[in-house]
């Protein structure tokens, strides 16, 4: 295929991702379309609870606490500093009365405890680092997952597990996941996060479904509501393929000839995630200190 017909993983792209692969394509109807892998090691679960517990996670997320329901059992929602820029990532998960679950990257986890400690003074909420495990559920037939809570975030992401290891299965590596996950450009952790620094629209937050412009304040909440309903986002988070030694560290310029074209933030292999400005997607563009280029293209779940 060429053109914006192209397709990756059963996802049409704006533009064409030259050699961009699904990392595991069995055959359509089998149950081997569903596979599993073990978070933990990567994501925690931070259980936060009492009375005040919807008030403190209300005041610091970009999501509304108020979408949490029965039918509702997980938001997705990032925790931004005072400048509006991104600190963390996370799944909220309501878990009972008063009591919540933060999924949150593990290698952030003291300074997450660390951020709610600080604002948690008044609201007195119990704050609790826990052993649970998580696993993610993952495929290219939403239908064929085995049961957990739905991934907030897009249909493709499958579903979260909590708690034991689901029977009969055979966990996948955790590169098979990311390679899903990053293909559809989605970020996820301090990987592909740059703390502080990135904000969160390049990061799709709102095409992800993680932010609220009708819920009272939070942190970072002014650059975040005066950007959406007065500026425009002109460089994204896409998945890029890339060709060639890329640098080791990173984040990393990109170039589109001597123009800064945005920024390479991580890499899997021939895969990775960028910032791009929304101009130079579908063409091939340089990065600082290496001889590799990389081409960024824009999923189909983007909206028009």
């Amino acid at each position: 295929s060429s053109g914006i017909n192209a397709e990756y993983g059963g996802k049409r792209f704006l533009h064409r991702p030259p050699l961009l692969r699904a990392p595991h394509r069995p055959s359509v109807g089998s149950r081997e379309l569903s596979n599993i892998t073990e978070l933990t090691d990567r994501r925690a679960l931070v259980e936060v609870a009492g009375p005040q517990s919807h008030k403190l996670l209300q005041g610091l997320i970009t999501n509304d606490m108020d979408r949490l329901c029965s039918d509702t059992p997980v938001i997705y929602t990032h925790i931004l500093n005072v400048r509006g820029r991104i600190m963390f990532d996370c799944l909220v998960y309501d878990i009972g009365t008063e009591k919540y679950l933060v999924e949150v990257d593990r290698s952030l986890l003291q300074l997450f405890t660390k951020t709610l400690k600080m604002y948690n003074i008044r609201c007195r909420a119990g704050i609790t680092i826990t052993d649970e495990r998580l696993f993610a559920s993952f495929g290219e037939s939403p239908d064929s997952m085995i049961e957990g809570v739905r991934d907030p975030r897009l249909a493709e992401l499958g579903s979260r597990l909590l708690g034991t290891e689901p029977t009969n299965t055979t966990l996948v590596s955790l590169d098979a996941y990311d390679a899903w996950r990053v293909g559809m450009g989605v970020s996820e952790g301090s990987r592909d996060i740059t703390t502080d620094r990135d904000f969160p629209f390049e990061h799709n937050l709102d095409y992800l479904g993680g932010v609220s412009f009708t819920k009272g304040c939070y942190i970072g909440q002014e650059l975040t509501a005066r950007t959406h309903h007065v500026g425009e986002t002109r460089k994204r988070v896409v998945p890029v393929t890339i060709t060639g030694h890329t640098p080791t560290e990173l984040p990393a310029r990109i170039n589109a000839g001597k123009r800064a074209a945005g920024k390479l933030l991580s890499v899997y292999g021939d895969i990775g995630l960028a910032i791009i400005r929304l101009p130079y997607l579908g063409m091939e563009l340089t990065i600082d200190k290496s001889s590799a280029t990389l081409v960024g293209c824009a999923p189909q779940w983007w909206p028009e």
